[in-house]
């Protein structure tokens, strides 16, 4: 028998066994949700007494998954090639006897499983929930046992097929004697083909425990067909398990457990834990919400981020919300797919609800209909303050309707519009709102298009308004023109503190308006200016009107085109301003000539806390000219090119430096000899709290370095480390700090090609480590027994 008919064999085996299915209500599938991740070979060892020879096909399964595939660790996807696997005889396969423990009344024999089973329905869970039309079939008359408008429960995994045309052949079906086939109406079944050891089969595996209800049944001779409808109970009979943050140790397990404190390349998943659900005068239902909802019932905050909730859902939500003993004062709903009818509930509950103050409805699909709707709401609230509809699909008929609301409402501080379908239109709703409006402090247009027009009107707003403290104008086509009636409108204003207006269309003769309300402005301590089109013309505006202005704190000029001159101009405005502590100048054209300007000036300089000098090429000797700056608490140097010698400068600096509490070197060319005077600084140096030396080259002499400065050094808290080539031996080096260190409490050493042995010397340190609090080893070359290893020592491990 070549492999394609044995896969059909086993098959047919799997389809067809619907006959073993008991009808009676059995105590729900539970106990494995509480048992921690582990490979595959540790899940199956309390089994290999009830199925022979599973230690032989766990390991062809195991071989056969060197890659993730659909997100699955290689555990979770053997785990479901063992499941699909069979042998002779048949009734000792492994789904044979697992389906009969499941099938079991005894609950009990369920005992040994539970390893397997949290494996198996962790792998099970992330793949996508299939809405399909499959199909079962025996060869016996089961119509008996399905009486219309029954609801029955499948307790084993039920193999389906998504073709009838493959029922057609003999091999499953025959075409005369009593027969039934199922036509089942299915809404989580999970495509396993990609796992499955027969790969070609087109087989659709519905989960252990799901009841469907009978809808119909038609009889034509022997042959009895059954229609089925997935259906979900208000109780689950497969409990929900939590599915953590996934580990990938080499896409294997054992993971870590969900209070660990190692942190490994992670992705998403949704959370739920199961308790009683709440009685909901509804038609709809969700149990999984219903759950999520219950036990947060006597909690101020609910959070139901990414739970692809749709429209019915808010039904639940809105019932909830409407109780007139709830707690809740903070919602979130973001990234759903909450539409305009989801809102209509929401809407009716807010306008009874007097205890919810944020509402988060983010990167949902709410467009002028639904915000129609929520403006009622709003306009009836008593309580709501902050509201986030970012990322939906408001337009400005959407903002019509809101800007109605606001003219009159007194309660809202806090509304964020980013990335909707807002144009110039919708600013001047909005502008007629904020003429009159109280209690709005802030307001978010970020990456809108409300272009010339809009900013004309706003700044007409800010004219009359005397409440707005901040305003978030990002990427909205605004360029010179607009920028002149801004500025006119700042002249005058004397509450507004903080202006984005980031990735827009703004050159040197916009900045010359803005400059002219600087030297007037007496409110705005914040302005961004990022990723515009300033040149060293521009900053020659800004820097005259720095030696006036007495209020600006933080200027961000990070993404333009300035250059030496630029900065030339900043250095004789840092000469004489007081009041400035951080200016952000990366990825410009400073270089070296630049940053012996800014040196120059910081000399003279005594309030300049935090300079962002990022990607700028300031080299070695830009280093050199820095290293007598003492008043910084942050550094960025991160992809300026330099090199060893650049660091040593810096590390004289440190030696003495008492102010300096974040540096930031990743991205450099920094390699052992780097890593040496910086260790050396370290000895010496008691306020740096937070370093990072990222995508260098340092191997493990650098480590070596590190590691006697780790031995001595008392301040330093977070360490990154990762992208560089420590190896095994580097590992070893760490070990020997972290045994002693006390105040390292995070540690990235993300991609440093550490292998198991590597590994090894970091569980023997996490032992008796008292203060590490997380530690990232994500893309190194742990295997199964690295991870064994972390997973034993997490155990020993007392930091919480």
């Amino acid at each position: 028998m070549n492999k394609e008919q044995e896969g059909i064999t086993y098959s047919i085996l799997r389809i067809t066994d619907i006959a073993q299915e008991p009808h009676d209500f059995l105590l729900p599938i539970n106990g494995y949700e509480y048992m921690p991740l582990v490979s595959l070979e540790v899940a199956v060892e309390k089994l290999i007494d009830l199925v022979p020879d599973i230690k032989n096909y766990t390991h062809i399964a195991r071989q056969r998954y060197e890659h993730s595939i659909d997100g699955l660790t290689q555990d979770e996807s053997a785990a479901i090639m063992l499941y699909t696997m069979g042998w002779e005889p048949h009734d000792q396969c492994f789904y044979f006897v697992l389906n009969a423990t499941l099938r079991s009344s005894d609950r009990q024999q369920l005992e040994p499983w539970y390893l397997y089973l949290r494996l198996l329905l962790n792998g099970l869970f992330r793949l996508p929930n299939i809405s399909a039309i499959v199909y079962r079939c025996i060869n016996l008359d089961l119509s008996s046992k399905y009486i219309l408008g029954k609801t029955i429960t499948w307790w084993g995994f039920s193999s389906c097929t998504v073709s009838l045309n493959t029922l057609q052949s003999e091999q499953y079906f025959s075409q005369t004697g009593p027969r039934t086939l199922f036509i089942i109406e299915c809404h989580s079944g999970k495509d396993i083909r990609k796992h499955s050891y027969f790969s070609s089969t087109d087989e659709l595996l519905l989960l252990a425990g799901t009841s469907y209800q009978v809808t119909d049944y038609l009889h034509q001779g022997d042959l009895h067909i059954i229609y089925l409808k997935e259906i979900r109970l208000i109780y689950p009979l497969l409990q929900p398990i939590h599915l953590p943050i996934m580990s990938k140790l080499n896409n294997s397990y054992p993971s870590v457990s969900t209070n660990s404190n190692i942190l490994l390349k992670t992705t998403s998943a949704p959370i739920f834990q199961s308790t009683d659900t709440i009685p909901i005068p509804v038609q709809f239902r969700n149990p999984r919400l219903e759950k999520i909802i219950q036990a947060k019932q006597s909690k101020s905050e609910l959070s139901l981020i990414s739970m692809e909730l749709i429209d019915q859902d808010m039904e639940i939500v809105a019932f909830y919300i409407s109780q007139d003993d709830i707690k809740l004062t903070s919602l979130n709903l973001e990234n759903n797919r909450i539409g305009n009818g989801g809102v209509r509930y929401l809407s009716v509950a807010l306008q009874k609800n007097k205890t919810l103050t944020t509402l988060s409805l983010k990167n949902n699909r709410i467009g002028d209909q639904g915000m129609q709707q929520l403006s009622n709401a709003i306009q009836n609230s008593t309580s709501l303050t902050i509201l986030d509809l970012s990322e939906n699909q408001i337009g400005n008929n959407g903002i019509q309707y809101l800007s109605h609301v606001l003219q009159h409402n007194t309660i809202l501080t806090s509304l964020n519009l980013k990335n909707n379908q807002i144009e110039a239109k919708g600013a001047q709703y909005l502008s007629e709102a904020l003429q009159s409006n109280t209690t709005l402090t802030s307001l978010s247009l970020e990456h809108n298009q409300i272009g010339h027009g809009g900013i004309v009107n706003l700044a007409n707003a800010l004219l009359r308004n005397k409440t707005l403290t901040s305003c978030n104008l990002k990427k909205n086509n605004i360029k010179d023109n607009g920028i002149q009636h801004l500025s006119y409108a700042l002249r005058q204003n004397s509450t507004l503190v903080t202006l984005d207006l980031e990735g827009n269309h703004i050159s040197s003769e916009g900045i010359k308006y803005l400059s002219d309300a600087l030297r007037n402005n007496t409110a705005l301590t914040s302005l961004n200016l990022n990723s515009n089109r300033i040149k060293s013309e521009g900053v020659k505006y800004l820097s005259d009107a720095l030696k006036q202005n007495t209020v600006l704190t933080t200027l961000s000029l990070s993404s333009n085109q300035i250059n030496e001159n630029g900065a030339q101009y900043l250095s004789k405005a840092l000469c004489r301003n007081t009041t400035l502590t951080t200016l952000s100048l990366s990825s410009n054209e400073i270089g070296e000539i630049g940053v012996q300007y800014l040196s120059d000036a910081l000399r003279h300089n005594s309030t300049l806390i935090t300079l962002n000098l990022e990607n700028n090429r300031i080299g070695n000797n830009g280093f050199d000219t820095l290293r007598n700056t003492r008043t910084f608490t942050i550094s960025y140097f991160d992809c300026v090119k330099t090199r060893d010698e650049g660091v040593k400068y810096l590390s004289d600096s440190l030696r003495q430096n008492t102010t300096l509490t974040t540096l930031i070197l990743s991205c450099n060319e920094i390699g052992n000899a780097g890593a040496e005077y910086l260790s050396d600084a370290l000895v010496h140096n008691s306020t740096l709290i937070s370093l990072d030396i990222s995508f260098n080259r340092i191997q493990y002499e650098g480590a070596q370095y590190l590691r006697d400065a780790l031995l001595q050094n008392k301040t330093l808290s977070i360490l990154d480390l990762g992208y560089n080539d420590i190896g095994e031996q580097g590992a070893q080096y760490l070990n020997g700090a972290l045994q002693q260190n006390k105040t390292l409490t995070i540690l990235n050493l993300c991609s440093n090609h550490i292998g198991n042995k590597g590994t090894q010397y970091l569980c023997d340190a996490l032992r008796n480590n008292t203060t590490l609090k997380k530690v990232n080893l994500c893309f190194n070359q742990i295997g199964d027994r690295g991870a064994q290893l972390l997973y034993y020592a997490l155990q020993h491990n007392t930091v919480s």
